[in-house]
């Protein structure tokens, strides 16, 4: 599915990208830019209520606590910088670059040019768009998060799009006074690793060519 934006609004960002974020490799290789979220955000069914968007993230009444520090754009900063991302996505020859600001909503659902100021010969984008602590009281808990990829090859305009939905599942969150909330944490830190290499198996698979929303 194309996406439609004037050139005019990706302009206007790049001329406004935070410095931090436009470090790009200088000796004229390809590069794979990387963007956390924004943060955890969390959604609730249960029996008697549900459905508010971070009910538990929030600890609004009636909902389930989530009650350990969530994984905020920091944290996943450190996640994508340790997950070999060019190997999982099968992009040996590009230089990850990863930034340390999440894009907003607008930017990435819009944009058809190059979202970094890059001029690499070759030049592609891995954006971690929502992060869902996701509870339901007969399915159970997951850590749900949408991804969006475009692989802009040598082109201006990208030459494949491809975004999923991606879950693992969690058993220690919520947490309940016997939970371990250090191993908790770590749960969630590993699942959202897990959901990177989900959706870079996704990416493989040769039926999933065109975009998912």
């Amino acid at each position: 599915m194309a996406l439609k934006v004037s050139i005019g609004l990706a302009a206007a960002f790049i001329a406004c990208f935070p410095a931090a974020a436009q470090s790009s490799s200088s000796d004229g290789a390809c590069e794979l830019h990387i963007w956390p979220g924004a943060g955890l955000n969390s959604v609730y069914s249960g029996v008697f209520h549900g459905g508010i968007v971070n009910g538990a993230v929030t600890g609004r009444d009636g909902y389930p606590a989530l009650a350990v520090e969530p994984i905020d754009t920091a944290n996943q900063v450190e996640l994508l910088r340790s997950a070999a991302l060019r190997d999982q996505l099968n992009l040996a020859k590009y230089q990850p670059i990863v930034h340390e600001e999440a894009l907003s909503s607008r930017l990435m659902r819009t944009s058809v040019a190059r979202i970094a100021p890059s001029s690499a010969p070759c030049y592609a984008e891995f954006i971690v768009d929502s992060v869902f602590f996701q509870q339901d009281i007969v399915d159970g808990s997951y850590l749900k998060i949408l991804f969006r990829y475009r692989d802009f090859t040598t082109e201006p305009a990208p030459r494949r799009v491809f975004s999923t939905w991606t879950k693992t599942r969690l058993t220690l969150l919520p947490p309940t006074p016997a939970t371990d909330m250090v191993a908790a944490a770590a749960e969630l830190r590993a699942a959202f690793t897990s959901d990177v290499a989900l959706f870079a198996s996704a990416l493989a698979k040769p039926s999933n060519t065109k975009a998912s929303h």
